[in-house]
C-alpha cells in the first residue's frame, strides 16, 4: 500500500535471489529494518507474487533492469551472495549483517506469509514434498514411497504437493514427483492453497527447501530431511525456539561441507551420507505420527481456533470456522 506521507524517506530494496526459501528468510530482515528505520520501502525482487500482501514494503517490483532504471529514488541490496558465505551462515544473518542490522534475535526470525486468496484447501493428516534437486538435498523417490505407503496402511489421509520450477540461477529443472496410492496435488495448487494446505495438516515431511520454510509460517508439526548444511543455519524459528515442532533429521556425516552434488570425504567413496537413510526418517515421521496424528486428534486449526490470534503470529482470519 502507497505510503500516506509523501515527505517520508524512501528507499527501495534489491532482493536479488530466486528461492522462495531465501526470500521468506529476506522478509522477517524487512520486517526489523521497517521496525528499526524511519523510512518506506520499495522491493524489486525475482518473486513479486510472493510480496503482493507484505505489509512491511509499499511496493513491488519485480527485479528487472529497466525498473531499477526508472525508479527516481536511492536503492540497496538485500541479499549479496559476495558479501559472506551462505552456506557457511544462518540465513536470517547472512541477509542482516551486511545491512548493519547484526544477527537477528529469535523472536525476529518468525517467519510468516501473507496469503490474498480464499482458503479453499483439503485437510490431510500427513503432506509429504518430494522436492527433487541437487543430490544433497533430495531423498530417493523410492524412499517417499515407501514411507507413503507405510502411512497409508494405518489409515491416514496422505497427500503430496510441490511444483515443478525452472531455476535460471541453478540451472536446473526442480521437480516433486507424485505418488502413487495418496492425493496427488503436484503442480495442482496455487502458493496460496499449498499454504492453506500445509496450515490445515497434522504433520508436513519435506527436506529442507522453500516448501520448508513456507511452512515455517504455519503452526504444523514438520519433519526437515538434513542435507550437507548443517539444521541450525536453516532452522525455523516458530515461539522463539527452533525446535518447537519440529524435527530435524540429520544424515550420518558431520562434514557439512555444504557441497551440492558431490562428497568430499575419501573414506565415503562418494556415498552422500549427509542424506539420512530411510530408517532415522521413518524413526521420525512414525514418532510424530504417534503422538500428535492418532484418529481423533484435533487438527492444527481446531488447536488454533481455541487460543487468542496473538498468539501465533500468522494472520489468520478472526472467523475462520475449524478444519
Amino acid at each position: 500500500m502507497e505510503s500516506s506521507n509523501p515527505a517520508r524517506k524512501r528507499l527501495g530494496l534489491i532482493l536479488d535471489c530466486e528461492g522462495m526459501g531465501d526470500c521468506l528468510f529476506a522478509q522477517a530482515v524487512i520486517k526489523v529494518m521497517k521496525a528499526r528505520f524511519d523510512c518506506d520501502f520499495d522491493l524489486f525482487t525475482r518473486q513479486p507474487a510472493l510480496f503482493r500482501a507484505c505489509p512491511y514494503v509499499e511496493r513491488v517490483f519485480p527485479l528487472e533492469e529497466a525498473a531499477l532504471k526508472a525508479y527516481p529514488h536511492k536503492t540497496t541490496p538485500v541479499f549479496e551472495l559476495q558479501k559472506l558465505s551462505h552456506w557457511l551462515m544462518d540465513t536470517f544473518d547472512f541477509i542482516s549483517v551486511p545491512l548493519g542490522l547484526g544477527g537477528l534475535t529469535f523472536r525476529e526470525k518468525q517467519l510468516e506469509y501473507f496469503p490474498t486468496e480464499p482458503d479453499t484447501a483439503e485437510a490431510f493428516d500427513v503432506v509429504l514434498n518430494t522436492s527433487m534437486t541437487w543430490p544433497t538435498r533430495s531423498w530417493p523417490l523410492d524412499n517417499w514411497q515407501r514411507l507413503a505407503n507405510e502411512l497409508v496402511a494405518r489409515g491416514l489421509r496422505v497427500a503430496v504437493v510441490g511444483k515443478e520450477v525452472t531455476s535460471t540461477a541453478d540451472g536446473m529443472v526442480k521437480r516433486s514427483p507424485p505418488l502413487r496410492g495418496v492425493t496427488n496435488l503436484v503442480n495442482k495448487l496455487s502458493l496460496d492453497q499449498t499454504y492453506y494446505t500445509l496450515r490445515k495438516a497434522r504433520l508436513f515431511v519435506s527436506g529442507q527447501n522453500g516448501l520448508s520454510v513456507l511452512a515455517g509460517a504455519t503452526d504444523t508439526r514438520i519433519v526437515v530431511l538434513g542435507m550437507s548444511i548443517e539444521w541450525s543455519k536453516r532452522a525455523i524459528y516458530r515461539n522463539q525456539d527452533p525446535h518447537y515442532k519440529v524435527t530435524y533429521v540429520d544424515g550420518a556425516c558431520s562434514v557439512y561441507c555444504g557441497r551440492e552434488r558431490d562428497c568430499p570425504v575419501p573414506e565415503h567413496k562418494g556415498e552422500l551420507r549427509c542424506v539420512p537413510g530411510y530408517a532415522p526418517v521413518r524413526a521420525a515421521v512414525m514418532a510424530a505420527v504417534e503422538a500428535h496424528v492418532r484418529p481423533g486428534a484435533p487438527r492444527t486449526g481446531q488447536l488454533l481456533a481455541a487460543l487468542p490470534l496473538t498468539h501465533y503470529p500468522l494472520r489468520l482470519p478472526a472467523t475462520r470456522a475449524p478444519d
